[in-house]
């Protein structure tokens, strides 16, 4: 229910002003989390039963209390919500970073600046979908994305859906989906932001922001830098030195300490964004992302070779674009959406040897994307409401590879995929709802079978906000572009990728005067069919083929508590832990595969991370604690030999900051230490990690 004290007298259509007028607010004037305006319909979920109090005639808007019911829109949904804060804590942070240590997903990441991706539930970076501002970002060769890429800063909500909860936002997503937004700024006048940071290893880092808005416009500039020659130390464990006598009798031997050689990177992102609305519902606006990369691959701790006559390289150049339109008025939400996508990326594996230069990998591919999608979400009634969706993709790939193994184009291939949905939610009881959707894709001439789900919640103690969840989903991924056409190696006859999840759970959220608590528990199984896996043959390359049906099942647990004793001391710890068995149940490729019924590669059955921070006047103090089970490397889960598994980890962060204020200045000096306690550990087999390392970041904001 919305109560609205204002000065302002509301005429007959007070209803329609005070859901007009909620759908305005800053996000920070709410009493719980919102989507974006046509991510979901939410605020008008609460137009229904409103009530405003009139006062006396005037023209200045005195203050606004919103105490909203449960919306439909969440029904059954088994979601993670990142705010700002955890989004903007670090401008050095890639979104590959904020999942690691804020979500119950695996990231499989190479350090900093290199490849990331994150696995829901033990599936497979391509099984997780991917959105931003409404536009799928996956690669439409390879199926993933790298969050590495994504600084932070330029993201301001992110919204996990864990298993059959991506379906009511995108298809495709066996494991999940994630949901990156950036929105206008609406806050009045200008504000400006300037971020310096300085960390070992001649790493600097750089963050921009600029802001400007009245009642009807907004624009939003940001500029983030980041350069580092990555070259840190480590006691290399996979190589061993023997000291011999005059004799040649061993004596002892030991590690050597090497440098991390290739490591360094230089990534530049802009972004503009301008947005316009009125008093009538209509929102406008545009938003260009344009980022590039230069980066050096690390070189594997078994690597023997002199790096100064080896160059491994890997440049990329990406541009994100989409317009948007948005109408709300007292009984519907619309939303239009279209955008483009362009990507560029080289990479270069050569030797030089004084003048003579011989290339042994140079690849390159161009991939460019439109999008345009239509969102409409209407009220029947206080009980009733039911969704569409419309989305066009047309994907063009162009890929080369010049080696001495292959010459000429690899595949130059063009794509549309068309996906519609249907959704109905239904409040037979004001404790109990009902969801349902119903999800149609084809991809060229290709149409995958129909994908249904269904969610329910039904809340059995209203005092405590304690939530009784459900839902169930099937889903099908169809192949990558590079899984079809890539050369050599390609299978065109690929089926898609089909799966089936069951989710249920809890939910609770208490909040009382100086405290609150909130979090969920939730139970899932799944099991995914015709699964894509890469395998070499006997003519001496990989190929795909659907060998594998794998069975993922277990738990997750979040929660998080607020205590605030008084006005200066804040305190919040937050917790994540995920158990997730990924068990291959596919049939046995031939005599030798002891794969069935043994985990994942590179897939931990345990992983958890935990965050306390404590405010206290203007310092504040951040720990972070992150940790991944025992990864296996091979399909057998063999551990007889020392490549054959990676052990348990267990990671530190701390960060100090003091702010200072001065009427319109903002300063905070902050301090971060990585990897507190020296901790020795890998994520990827070869792929040594820093130890012990800092960083020091000068922050300046101006503004009202």
């Amino acid at each position: 229910m919305v109560q609205a004290r204002t000065r302002r007298y509301l005429t007959n259509n007070a209803r329609r002003g005070a859901l007009l007028l909620l759908c305005l607010l800053p996000r920070h004037m709410v009493g719980q989390q919102t989507d974006t305006l046509c991510d979901t319909a939410a605020q008008a979920d609460t137009r229904f039963g409103t009530a405003a109090q009139q006062t006396a005639q005037t023209d200045t808007l005195r203050e606004v209390a919103v105490d909203a019911a449960r919306r439909m829109k969440d029904t059954g949904i088994e979601q993670t919500v990142l705010d700002t804060t955890l989004l903007h804590q670090n401008v050095a942070y890639s979104m590959a970073d904020i999942l690691q240590a804020h979500t119950a997903l695996f990231v499989k990441s190479y350090g900093r600046a290199t490849e990331s991706t994150a696995e829901f539930r033990g599936t497979s970076p391509s099984h997780t979908q991917v959105t931003w501002n409404g536009m799928k970002i996956n690669s439409p060769m390879l199926g993933s994305v790298d969050f590495s890429y994504i600084p932070s800063h330029f993201i301001d909500e992110a919204k996990l859906l864990h298993g059959a909860s991506s379906v009511s936002h995108t298809g495709g997503g066996l494991g999940g989906a994630i949901v990156l937004n950036t929105e206008p700024q609406w806050a009045p006048g200008w504000q400006f932001e300037f971020t310096q940071g300085v960390g070992s290893y001649r790493t600097f880092d750089e963050f921009l922001k600029l802001n400007y808005a009245n009642q009807h416009w907004s624009t939003n500039t940001r500029i983030s830098f980041g350069h580092s020659l990555n070259n840190f130390r480590f006691v290399n464990y996979d190589k061993k030195v023997d000291l011999r006598d005059e004799q040649g009798k061993l004596i002892s031997s030991y590690h050597p300490t090497e440098t991390n050689r290739s490591g360094y990177f230089d990534d530049l992102n802009v972004m503009q964004q301008v947005a316009w609305r009125d008093l009538h519902g209509n929102e406008l606006g545009a938003t260009a992302w344009y980022g590039y990369s230069l980066r050096g691959l690390p070189f594997l701790s078994v690597d023997y070779k002199d790096n100064s006559h080896f160059t491994n390289e890997h440049k990329q150049q990406t541009l994100r674009s989409v317009l948007f339109w948005n109408h709300t008025n007292a009984s519907s939400v619309l939303c239009v959406r279209a955008g483009y996508l362009y990507q560029d990326v080289d990479y270069n594996y050569f030797t030089q040897r004084e003048a003579v230069v011989n290339t042994i990998t140079h690849s390159r591919s161009y991939t460019q994307t439109g999008f345009l999608q239509g969102l409409l979400d209407y009220f029947l009634s206080p009980r009733w409401q039911l969704g569409a969706q419309a989305a066009v993709y047309y994907n063009h790939v162009r890929s080369w590879d010049r080696s001495p193994f292959h010459t000429g184009n690899n595949y130059q291939r063009g794509r549309a995929e068309e996906h519609l949905s249907a959704s109905a939610r239904w409040r037979p009881l004001d404790a109990l709802t009902f969801h349902a959707v119903l999800r149609a894709e084809a991809y060229a001439a290709d149409g995958v079978p129909l994908i249904p789900a269904f969610y329910a919640d039904w809340v059995i103690y209203r005092p405590w906000n304690l939530v009784l969840k459900a839902s169930l989903a099937r889903n099908y991924r169809y192949p990558s572009m590079d899984d079809l056409y890539f050369q050599p190696g390609g299978n065109a006859a690929l089926l898609p990728e089909q799966g089936f999840t069951y989710d249920g759970g809890l939910e609770l959220n208490i909040k009382r005067r100086r405290w609150s608590v909130k979090g969920n528990i939730t139970a899932f199984d799944s099991y995914i069919d015709n699964w894509i896996q890469w395998t070499p043959n006997t003519k001496g390359y990989w190929t795909p083929a659907n060998v594998k049906r794998v069975h993922n099942y277990g738990m997750e647990w979040a929660a998080e508590i607020n205590y605030t004793p008084s006005p200066q001391l804040h305190t919040t710890l937050r917790g994540n832990l995920a158990y997730t068995p990924s068990l291959n149940k596919g049939e046995r490729v031939n005599d030798n595969d002891n794969s069935y019924d043994k985990q994942l590669c590179y897939v931990p059955r345990i992983s958890a991370n935990a965050q306390l921070a404590v405010q206290w006047r203007s310092w504040r103090l951040n720990y972070q604690w992150v940790h991944y089970g025992r990864r296996y490397t091979t399909t057998s889960n063999e551990v007889d030999r020392i490549t054959g598994e990676l052990l348990p980890y267990f990671m530190n962060n701390v960060s100090i900051e003091k702010g200072f204020r001065l009427r319109h200045l903002q300063l905070s000096l902050k301090a971060v230490v990585n990897n507190l306690l020296n901790e020795h550990y890998m994520t990827v087999l070869s792929r040594p990690m820093p130890g012990r390392n800092f960083e020091i970041f000068l922050n300046l904001k101006l503004g009202k």
